[in-house]
């Protein structure tokens, strides 16, 4: 009897290859296993500018090793998480997966860190805190951002006297008409 259960393991490894420890957890979070995990995002979530302001502050966290990408996120998004990488001096890889389940984004530690929720909620910013070029804000623009959301508004900075006096304006509230060369 023995002699065909070794048979059939050996069957079975030829057709399937060699099994793995929790595959189904290391297909979703792109080859890392759930307890090394820090944060993820879905793929529709990283090519949200959330997305990569929330994957920032990860990557702060002292147990933060590495960023895995999924290669379904767009090729321009991508490049963002590969600079941010390196701003952070933090491995960077991508991972090729078919399965609909996989995380887009995976910011993961060497060792197990045990973490709760890891999978982000992500709070979209009203539009007009959307692609500022200086991410200096009046009091009340500031106040607003960190009603939304804390962690969001660390990215920005609190427009002070001296800038004012310095004739910088808040970048949300203030835009500048341009009336051509002429008016």
């Amino acid at each position: 009897m023995s002699e065909k259960d070794e048979l059939r393991k050996t069957v079975e490894i030829a057709l399937n290859g060699t099994p793995q420890i929790k595959r189904e957890e290391k297909v979703k979070w792109l080859g890392e296993f759930r307890e090394r995990v820090i944060m993820g995002l879905t793929v529709e979530d990283a090519k949200l500018l959330e997305g990569l302001l929330s994957t920032e502050q990860a990557l702060e966290d002292p147990c933060a090793e590495m960023l895995i990408v999924n290669n379904k996120v767009p090729m321009e998004i991508m490049g963002k998480y590969m600079q941010l990488a390196k701003r952070k001096n933090k491995e960077y890889k991508t991972v090729n997966t078919d399965s609909a389940k996989a995380m887009g984004i995976v910011v993961a530690s060497r060792s197990p860190v045990n973490r709760k929720n890891v999978q982000q909620a992500i709070v979209k910013l009203p539009e007009k805190f959307r692609n500022l070029k200086y991410k200096g804000l009046c009091e009340d623009c500031f106040k607003e951002i960190e009603s939304i959301s804390k962690k969001y508004a660390k990215s920005f900075k609190k427009i002070s006297i001296v800038d004012k006096l310095l004739g910088i304006k808040c970048s949300a509230c203030h835009t500048e008409k341009d009336d051509g060369p002429l008016m």
